[in-house]
């Protein structure tokens, strides 16, 4: 494909990345609360999800769900609900005297199985390719090539951009071992993580 139109896709999607959504702020909760490797586990959910919307997308499906407008509604509704449940659980999370590294923590399949859910929820990503993909495609040469790269391309930047933020909560999780900084912890998350489900929930698309 042309290498313009390929590095213009590129900075729409830093652009998209950077900016903080559900599964960033689902991300830097778990890195604060369980450390990097727990906010990697959480982030191959996410990335799982996102692979499966770039499939829909490189199958052509992207502009027939959006089309649903109502349908999408919902789904955003319910992932909005989702966050707003995961921010009441941190909120109420117990304090332990030992320290966050015995803190409760959640097995890999929960970590992976809530960002599979917030990312699968999240119908920006169908509703980004929908508008801009097609702005991307050299019209002269194979749409299909040009779709699979374009959709690699998203997943790669997407899991290193969300990857970077959880990661970099996880390194400041040593420091917040006392019960005052658990208690402050815990409320910051679950406000964070409630705001940005009401965020969603209002939101316009």
């Amino acid at each position: 494909m042309d290498i313009s139109l390929y590095l213009a896709f590129i900075i729409a999607t830093l652009v998209l990345c950077i900016v903080p959504g559900p599964v960033v702020t689902y991300l830097v909760a778990t890195g604060i609360a369980q450390g990097p490797r727990a906010a990697l586990t959480g982030l191959a959910g996410s990335s799982s999800a996102l692979t499966i919307h770039m499939v829909l997308v490189v199958a052509g499906l992207a502009p027939l769900l959006n089309a649903l407008g109502h349908w999408a509604e919902l789904l955003k509704l319910i992932g909005a609900l989702y966050l707003i449940w995961l921010g009441v659980q941190a909120w109420r999370m117990p304090l332990v005297r030992s320290g966050i590294e015995t803190a409760p923590k959640l097995s890999a399949k929960k970590l992976y199985t809530r960002g599979l859910l917030i990312s699968l929820t999240n119908p920006k990503t169908l509703v980004f390719y929908a508008a801009f993909f097609p702005q991307f495609i050299d019209t002269s040469k194979p749409a299909l090539p040009q779709s699979l790269l374009l959709a690699v391309t998203f997943v790669s930047l997407g899991a290193i951009s969300d990857g970077i933020y959880g990661v970099a909560a996880g390194k400041l999780a040593p420091y917040l071992k006392s019960l005052r900084a658990q208690k402050i912890r815990n409320r910051i998350t679950g406000l964070v993580l409630a705001a940005a489900g009401l965020g969603l929930a209002f939101a316009r698309r």
